[in-house]
């Protein structure tokens, strides 16, 4: 559950996760990207866990295995998302407001963001900044 599911990180968060379980390719002014977890530790990284003798040179190997196979933990292309927003707007619409993907991307997920509406959030103005 997210708080502000409708905004910036949120819209991103979702998008995210929809287009690594999609395996999305989508264009862009650089070429072709490919949605990846790069930048998520449980996803991309690595850790030294021991060494391994190699027979043909006769020395020791460092050996690294990736976080997410040695610690057990959920796959992020599995994860139900839900949460609160004070807007209304569906993810679609929200992330074509915050401007945070590229628009080819965006409109790729359409079906599967517009279905999803943040739950109402309680707003008290007095907490509010005006700006």
């Amino acid at each position: 559950m997210l708080v502000g599911l409708g905004g910036n990180n949120g819209t991103t968060f979702t998008a995210g996760i929809l287009a690594n379980a999609k395996k999305m390719s989508w264009e862009t002014k650089r070429g072709i990207e490919k949605a990846n977890f790069y930048g998520s530790f449980s996803q991309s990284a690595t850790t030294h866990v021991g060494y391994k003798y190699d027979e043909k040179t006769k020395r020791l190997e460092d050996v690294f295995k990736p976080i997410n196979e040695i610690m057990p933990m959920v796959n992020p292309c599995d994860f139900d998302i839900s949460g609160w927003d004070i807007s209304g707007l569906n993810l679609f619409e929200a992330a074509k407001r915050a401007h945070v993907l590229e628009p080819a991307l965006l409109n790729q997920m359409k079906d599967e963001l517009e279905a999803i509406k943040p739950l109402p959030a309680v707003l008290t103005q007095d907490f509010i900044a005006a700006n």
